[in-house]
C-alpha cells in the first residue's frame, strides 16, 4: 500500500525521471534507509500496477492493438531506463555504511546485492527483446484453433473433448490440435533459437559461465544448488516413476486400453490423463458464473478471510472463461496500488479448471495476506518456490469442501473421483517436472553452441522416455519430440519449473498436517503467507509446517501417504463405502 502520494504517468519517462533523480540525490544515512526505501517502493508500486494492467490487457485479447502498443512502449522505452535507474538505486543503498538490516530488509538487501552483481547495461535492450519475443509466443499459441463439427474451438475448449469416452474422438481431436501446433513448428523453432542466442549473450555479458548461473542469481536461489535439483530428480526417478507407471497401467486396464496414449492426456498438461474410467466425465460446472460462485463458497469455508479476499476479486479482478484470441494458460498477478490480486484462466467446464482456480486462488491470497502485513513492494508474496506452496497448498486444503453437502461441486461419489484426480495430478506431474527441469539444465550448460532444434527434440524425447514411460506415443514421435513447444515456461520464464516440484513436496506436507488438524494447518499456512519475502525459503516452509527437501526418503514417504489416500478414495468409488479398518 502506498505511504506517499506519487503523481506519475507510467508511460512517460519525463514524468518518472524526477522521482528517480530525487531518490538518487538524497543524502542517504542508516537512519533514513527505511523511509527512503518506502518512497522507492511507492514509486515502483505505481509502475508495477501499470505493467500488471498492460499485461492483463494483452492477455485478455492478444489482438488488442492499443494494448499491444502500450506493451511495446513500456517494454522498449520505459523498462530499459527503469532497469538502469534501479541499478543506480540499488548501488546507492548497498553503499550505505553501518546500516544494520532489520527483519524487513535483511533478505531484501541480499536480493538487491545479487541483482546488482549480474546487472549489465548491455543486457538491458536484450531483456526487452526477449519480452517481445515472449509475446510472439503467446500470440502464436493464443491464435491456435481447430474446426470440430462445424465449430471453431480454442485449444482449451478442444482439450475438454479429450475426456470423451470414445477413444477415436479423443485421438481425432488430439490429432487436430497437434497438427495445429506442428504447422507452427518452424516458426516456434526459429523463435526459440532467437531467444537462446540472446540468453547466452546475457550470461556472457554478466561475466557468468552459462545462462543457468545467471538465472540462479536472478531467481535469488540462495537456499539450494543445481546439484540439489539433480538429487531431487534422481529421487523422483527412484520413488515416483515406478508409481506413475503402475498408475498409468491401472488406468489403462480400467479403460480397456493396451496403454495410455497421448490423446488420453492433456495438451498443456501432457502428464495428466483426461479420460475417466467412469461412464461420464466429471462436469463440475457449466458456466464460469457457477465456477466462480462455488469457488467463493469453498474459499469461505477454508478461511473466512480468504472468502473475503475472493469476494473483493469478483468485482472486476477475475477473467475465467476461454474465448478466441485470449492468451493460453492461467496466472495470478498482484495490483500493488489497488491492493487487489487478479486471476486469469481459460475455463471450459472441467475439474482441471476447478483445480486451476483453486491454485490461482492460493496465489491471490498469498499476495493479499503479505500486502496487508508488509510495507515494501518487494516483500509481497515471496520466493517462487514458496509462492507455489501457497497455490498447491490451497488446492489440498480446500478438498474437504468440494462436496455438495458443503456447498461444493460434487456428490459423495464424484468427490472421491475428484480427490483421485487431484492426487493423480500430483504424482503424474513430478516426473514431467523432471523432464522440464533437466531439459533446461542440459540446454543451458551442456548443449553445444551449435545446438539445433532437432537436438532439442532428441533431448526432450530422451528425457520423456526415461521419466514418462507410462504414456505410449507409438508412431507419433514428432509429436513427442516437440513437446517442449507446448510448454510456455521454456519460452517465457526459463528455469522456472523446479519450483513446482519443490512446492508439491511442501504442499503435501501441509496437507499431511491438515489430515490431522485442518484448522491448525490452515492457521500455519496463513502465518507463512503473511511473512511474504521477509524469511528464507527453508524458514517459510517451516512456518507452514513443512521442510524444504530433495531426498529420496522424503519423496518416498510422501508417495506412501498419497498411495494410502488413493486407496481410500478408490475403495469408496468402487463400493460406495469406507474401507474397514484393519486390526
Amino acid at each position: 500500500m502506498l505511504r506517499n502520494h506519487i503523481d506519475v504517468d507510467p508511460l512517460d519517462w519525463a514524468s518518472i525521471e524526477p522521482h528517480i533523480n530525487a531518490l538518487l540525490a538524497e543524502q542517504l544515512t542508516p537512519a533514513r534507509v527505511h523511509e527512503w526505501l518506502q518512497r522507492w517502493s511507492d514509486l515502483a508500486s505505481v509502475l508495477d500496477e501499470a505493467e500488471a494492467q498492460i499485461y492483463r490487457d494483452i492477455s485478455e485479447n492478444t489482438q488488442d492493438k492499443a494494448a499491444d502498443a502500450r506493451f511495446r512502449k513500456f517494454v522498449t522505452e520505459i523498462q530499459p531506463r527503469l532497469q538502469k535507474a534501479e541499478q543506480a538505486l540499488k548501488q546507492k543503498l548497498l553503499a550505505v555504511r553501518d546500516y544494520r538490516p532489520t527483519d524487513e530488509t535483511a533478505l531484501l538487501i541480499k536480493r538487491f546485492a545479487a541483482e546488482a552483481e549480474i546487472y549489465c547495461d548491455d543486457n538491458v535492450p536484450i531483456l526487452s527483446e526477449l519480452r517481445l519475443l515472449g509475446k510472439q509466443y503467446q500470440e502464436i499459441i493464443g491464435g491456435l484453433s481447430i474446426e470440430w463439427q462445424g465449430q471453431t474451438l480454442t485449444i482449451p475448449q478442444a482439450e475438454v473433448l479429450l475426456a470423451d469416452r470414445d477413444p477415436q474422438v479423443r485421438q481425432r481431436v488430439w490429432r487436430l490440435v497437434l497438427d495445429a501446433y506442428l504447422e507452427q513448428r518452424e516458426k516456434l523453432n526459429n523463435l526459440f533459437m532467437e531467444m537462446l542466442v540472446r540468453r547466452r549473450r546475457i550470461a556472457a555479458n554478466a561475466g557468468l559461465p552459462d545462462f543457468r548461473a545467471y538465472r540462479w542469481k536472478a531467481l535469488a536461489r540462495f537456499d539450494y544448488t543445481p546439484e540439489d535439483c539433480l538429487t531431487f530428480h534422481e529421487a523422483i526417478a527412484r520413488e515416483v516413476v515406478p508409481f506413475t507407471t503402475e498408475l498409468y497401467g491401472q488406468l489403462a486396464g480400467r479403460l480397456g486400453l493396451d496403454a495410455i496414449h497421448p490423446w488420453d492426456a492433456g495438451i498443456n498438461s501432457p502428464w495428466l490423463p483426461t479420460v475417466d474410467p467412469e461412464p461420464e466425465p466429471l462436469r463440475p460446472f457449466r458456466e464460469v458464473e457457477e465456477l466462480e460462485a462455488t469457488a467463493a463458497h469453498i474459499f469461505e469455508q477454508v478461511d473466512p478471510v480468504f472468502g473475503g479476499y475472493f469476494a473483493a476479486m469478483r468485482d472486476g479482478f477475475l477473467d475465467l472463461a476461454s474465448r478466441p484470441n485470449k492468451a493460453p494458460g492461467g496466472y495470478c498477478n498482484g495490483f500493488p496500488v489497488s491492493g487487489q490480486p487478479y486471476i486469469f484462466m481459460n475455463a471450459a467446464g472441467s475439474h482441471r479448471n476447478v483445480r486451476t482456480l483453486l491454485h490461482e486462488g492460493g496465489h491471490a491470497f498469498h499476495f493479499a495476506e503479505s500486502y496487508r502485513r508488509q510495507s515494501l513492494l518487494w516483500n509481497y508474496s515471496g520466493p517462487m518456490e514458496f509462492c507455489e506452496v501457497a497455490s498447491m497448498g490451497m488446492e489440498l486444503l480446500s478438498m474437504p469442501y468440494w462436496s455438495k453437502d458443503k456447498g461444493g461441486f460434487y456428490d459423495e461419489h464424484d468427490l472421491h473421483r475428484a480427490i483421485i484426480d487431484q492426487l493423480h495430478g500430483i504424482v503424474f506431474f513430478l516426473p514431467y517436472m523432471s523432464v522440464m527441469d533437466l531439459f533446461q539444465h542440459w540446454l543451458y550448460t551442456e548443449a553445444p553452441e551449435s545446438v539445433t532444434p532437432a537436438d532439442l527434440d532428441r533431448k526432450w524425447s530422451e528425457l520423456w522416455d526415461r521419466f514418462m514411460p507410462g504414456i505410449d506415443y507409438g508412431e507419433y514421435q514428432d509429436e513427442k519430440a516437440t513437446g517442449w513447444h507446448r510448454k510456455g515456461h521454456i519460452f517465457g520464464v526459463p528455469f522456472y519449473y523446479i519450483e513446482y516440484g519443490l512446492a508439491q513436496l511442501g504442499a503435501l506436507q501441509v496437507w499431511r498436517n491438515a489430515l490431522k488438524d485442518q484448522r491448525k494447518a490452515v492457521a500455519d499456512y496463513r502465518v507463512a503467507l503473511a511473512a511474504g519475502y521477509t524469511r528464507s525459503l527453508p524458514e517459510l516452509f517451516r512456518l507452514a509446517g513443512a521442510r524444504l527437501a530433495f531426498d529420496a526418503g522424503t519423496v518416498g514417504e510422501l508417495m506412501t501417504l498419497v498411495r494410502q489416500q488413493l486407496q481410500l478414495s478408490t475403495h469408496h468409488v468402487r463400493t460406495g463405502t469406507e474401507p474397514r479398518p484393519t486390526s
